[in-house]
């Protein structure tokens, strides 16, 4: 079963608390990794920054996918957040799982 993984960085633990909780609560994710610590080095208004973040692994379906993110992009301080969706395939008892979750 195909099911949208979207990699999303915050910048410090308490907006990645935040934005998981928001999106698990609101059905438009089943669930959400967060990985601390991580750094990040990116070009920004023609300087290289460099920040430690937090990634976010946000695990949805197809029909959530832009909810989620306009419900991230209502959440998040950056001017533009990460967002980078990929297409995986989950087992199919994962997958149930998620599309059972994601039910409203």
């Amino acid at each position: 079963m195909t099911i949208k993984l979207v990699l999303c960085t915050a910048p410090d633990d308490s907006t990645a608390q935040l934005i998981a909780r928001a999106l698990v609560e609101d059905k438009l994710a089943a669930c959400v990794n967060i990985i601390k610590g991580i750094e990040s080095v990116y070009e920004w208004q023609g300087k290289i920054e460099s920040d430690r973040e937090c990634q976010l692994l946000i695990k949805t379906n197809t029909q959530n996918v832009l909810q989620a993110f306009d419900r991230v992009s209502e959440l998040h301080p950056y001017d533009v957040p990460e967002w980078l969706e990929l297409n995986a395939e989950a087992s199919s008892a994962y997958g149930h799982w998620l599309q059972t979750t994601l039910q409203r």
